[in-house]
């Protein structure tokens, strides 16, 4: 039977986006059969202590949550909270250049789907500020 005809939990979709960004090709039942085998999901696709305890799920789907925020983006997962910030004003997540270069690399790279034209523009904007910076 085709995964596509079944509907999976949703932290069985995060986790299946997940590798898929990373380049891992898996099917959404090993997915699901891996989460159970390790505890991080029960039978019903619902968050173990475990999960919830070792961060890997949020107990909160508040939408201003970082968890929140790259499950529901799957393609920030790489990177280390520390290279995001909440900005109040606008009431959304902020990434650091380094995210913002690298993301942009592997869209072009082919790595992980996305809009490759603006991806070059981001990176030729980051070089425009560089080479002005050390002038």
């Amino acid at each position: 039977m085709k995964d596509d005809k079944i509907i999976y939990p949703e932290l069985v979709e995060q986790c299946h986006a997940y590798l898929l960004s990373r380049g891992v090709d898996v099917s959404k039942d090993v997915v699901y059969r891996n989460m159970i085998k390790s505890h991080l999901i029960d039978q019903n696709g619902q968050p173990t202590q475990k999960a919830i305890n070792e961060g890997i799920v949020s107990e909160t789907n508040d939408p201003n949550s970082l968890a929140v925020f790259k499950a529901q983006n799957p393609l920030f997962l790489p990177y280390d909270d520390c290279h995001f910030i909440w900005m109040a004003e606008s009431q959304e997540w902020g990434a650091d250049l380094y995210v913002a270069e690298d993301v942009s690399k592997r869209i072009l790279d082919g790595q992980v789907v996305g809009d490759k034209e603006h991806a070059k523009a981001v990176l030729n904007y980051l070089k425009k500020q560089r080479d002005d910076y050390r002038e």
